[in-house]
């Protein structure tokens, strides 16, 4: 871990070597303004201070339910779209948690995005085996990047020969909502998307319903809504609770989850639009 390389290296036949990819910062985007590449190192800075608790399925969390049922929709997921000796893409891998999932799926070969280089190092610490767990069985690289900057394209490993990489499944779990701060960044995801999938290849992902998020904030007194574990509050920008589907982008709300995201700010993901 401690000689992780700045750039990536390049694919060779290898197993449990990894290199990192570009900081967040090392770049000036041309796909992105300054408001929002403040916003994007403020979720770095708030993910690269999350501590791998390395919970159980069965204990150790006020949130286990709702830990275990994410789980599910992810393994679900990933089973089910992930071909034996699969090439994959996992956009917003954070502490590498979803490689267990992949390794079940039969994939051979690993390639983890994330915009918190903290969490990135977590998950090549996962990737070489923390004890008692075993490393991983498949070859890997990950990268420091945020997955809807155009300069991430750039940035992905190549595949043997020096063509551009290109992937079976490309996952987005419990993330996309970053890509909709912009029609631009979400049009830049797409079409990285896009070019890296092989024929035939699926894009999977999760993200908040907007349906339940705007149904819940009607039913509001104010702009905000929760309970004990979770809260979301809309700007007052937004107090007449009313959207228009001409504007579909840029829908900002703040969100805390416990033990997950602490007011955080993310994106409706209007499903007409995704669509």
């Amino acid at each position: 871990m401690e000689e992780l390389a700045e750039r990536h290296d390049k694919v060779s036949s290898r197993k449990r070597k990894a290199g990192l990819g570009f900081e967040p910062t090392s770049r000036t985007s041309t796909t992105a303004t300054r408001p929002h590449n403040d916003r994007r190192l403020d979720v770095a800075n708030h993910y690269n201070n999350l501590v791998d608790r390395r919970r159980s399925l069965t204990s150790g969390s006020d949130i286990l339910h709702v830990r275990n049922l994410h789980n599910w929709v992810k393994a679900v997921l990933i089973g089910k779209f992930t071909p034996r000796a699969a090439c994959v893409l996992d956009l917003a891998c954070g502490k590498g948690g979803d490689m267990l999932k992949f390794k079940a799926a039969g994939a051979a070969h690993y390639v983890g995005v994330d915009i918190a280089h903290e969490s990135v190092r977590d998950a090549v610490a996962r990737f070489n085996g923390v004890p008692p767990r075993p490393p991983m069985p498949f070859s890997a690289d990950f990268l420091t990047a945020d997955f809807c900057d155009e300069a991430l394209d750039a940035a992905l490993p190549e595949a043997a020969g020096g063509e551009p990489m290109r992937f079976h499944l490309v996952s987005c779990q419990f993330a996309f909502h970053y890509s909709f701060a912009s029609e631009q960044r979400a049009e830049t995801l797409m079409r990285l998307v896009s070019a890296r999938l092989l024929p035939g290849g699926v894009f999977v992902g999760t993200t908040t319903d907007a349906c339940v998020l705007v149904k819940r904030l009607r039913h509001a007194e104010r702009l905000t809504f929760g309970n004990t574990h979770y809260e979301c509050t809309f700007a007052a920008a937004h107090a007449e609770k009313r959207f228009s589907s001409a504007a579909p982008y840029g829908i900002a709300y703040n969100w805390t989850l416990q033990e997950a995201v602490d007011d955080c700010q993310e994106y409706l993901v209007p499903r007409r639009t995704l669509v």
